[in-house]
C-alpha cells in the first residue's frame, strides 16, 4: 500500500477511535473506492462494525484490552494472525488491515469506548 493509502487509513482508525463516527465512515467510503484490495477493505468494514455496535467479544476490543494491559505488539501481531487463520480462511489482504492497525496502535487515541469504560 502506498503512503498515502497508509495515512488514508490511519486517518479513518483517528477518526472512528476519537468518536467521529459520521467522519470515519465517510473515510471509510472513500478508502472503499481507493483499495484496490478487498480484504483489505473488509477487514476495515469489520473494525468499522464491531466498534459503532460496541461489539465487546470481538477481535477489535480483545485486541485494545490486550494492548492497553501492556501486551507487546510483536506477541499481538503473533496471537491474532494465529487467530484470524484458525477461525477461517481469510480473504488476501484481511491479515494485513489487522497487522497495519497492530502496527499504529501506539499513534492512535485510546477508543473513546473504551476510555469511557476506565474512567
Amino acid at each position: 500500500m502506498s503512503r498515502s493509502g497508509k495515512r488514508a487509513v490511519k486517518n479513518f482508525f483517528t477518526l472512528l477511535f476519537s468518536g467521529k463516527l459520521s467522519k470515519a465512515e465517510g473515510s471509510l467510503s472513500r478508502l472503499q473506492k481507493r483499495l484496490e484490495d478487498d480484504g483489505y477493505y473488509k477487514a476495515l468494514h469489520g473494525i468499522y462494525y464491531a466498534y459503532i455496535h460496541d461489539d465487546r467479544d470481538s477481535f477489535l476490543f480483545q485486541l485494545w484490552k490486550r494492548y492497553l494491559s501492556g501486551e507487546d505488539k510483536k506477541e499481538l501481531k503473533k496471537y491474532f494472525e494465529g487467530l484470524l487463520r484458525e477461525a477461517y480462511d481469510p480473504p488476501r489482504g484481511f491479515i494485513q488491515a489487522w497487522l497495519d492497525l497492530i502496527d499504529m496502535l501506539d499513534s492512535l487515541p485510546t477508543p473513546h469506548k473504551i476510555d469511557k469504560k476506565r474512567r
